[in-house]
């Protein structure tokens, strides 16, 4: 019974470190994909937080702490202009088509939920927040 109960103690252990493992490995993969002039570039989450962090409130008065799109394109050396069209698409199929003259701010925001850490973009300038996207994985820049 004690051989049991030790080899079950043990098994236990193992799968805890063996998620614990899994856990930490998937936050270093998490990010985000951007696709400039058919080129692919994994942008991950640790990447995005080497930016300056901004606090900044949106029209309807949300405070929020993210980090200047403009500035993710400086760190990917990515040149824009007034007619850069941006293509936003999240993980549950949503796709936000914006210019740069349309909006020149947006914010990459970090928040949680029950699986674990997402991007959102945030426009501040959009009172209502229709064209917010939750779990942002690719950007196609155009």
């Amino acid at each position: 019974m004690k051989k049991i109960l030790l080899i079950l103690v043990i098994l236990i252990l193992i799968l805890l470190a063996l998620i614990f493992y899994q856990k930490s490995k998937a936050t270093d993969e998490e990010g985000i994909v951007v696709i400039y002039k058919d080129k692919e570039t994994f942008l991950s989450f640790n990447k995005i937080r080497s930016i300056k962090q901004i606090n900044f409130n949106t029209n309807r008065g949300d405070k929020f702490s993210g980090y200047q799109f403009s500035e993710v394109l400086k760190l990917l050396k990515i040149p824009t202009d007034i007619k850069t069209e941006y293509i936003f698409h999240s993980k549950d199929g949503g796709t936000l088509n914006l210019t740069k003259e349309e909006n020149e701010r947006f914010y990459l925001v970090f928040q949680d939920d029950a699986t674990g850490q997402f991007v959102r973009l945030v426009i501040p300038s959009d009172e209502f927040s229709q064209r917010w996207i939750k779990y942002l994985k690719t950007v196609e820049i155009k």
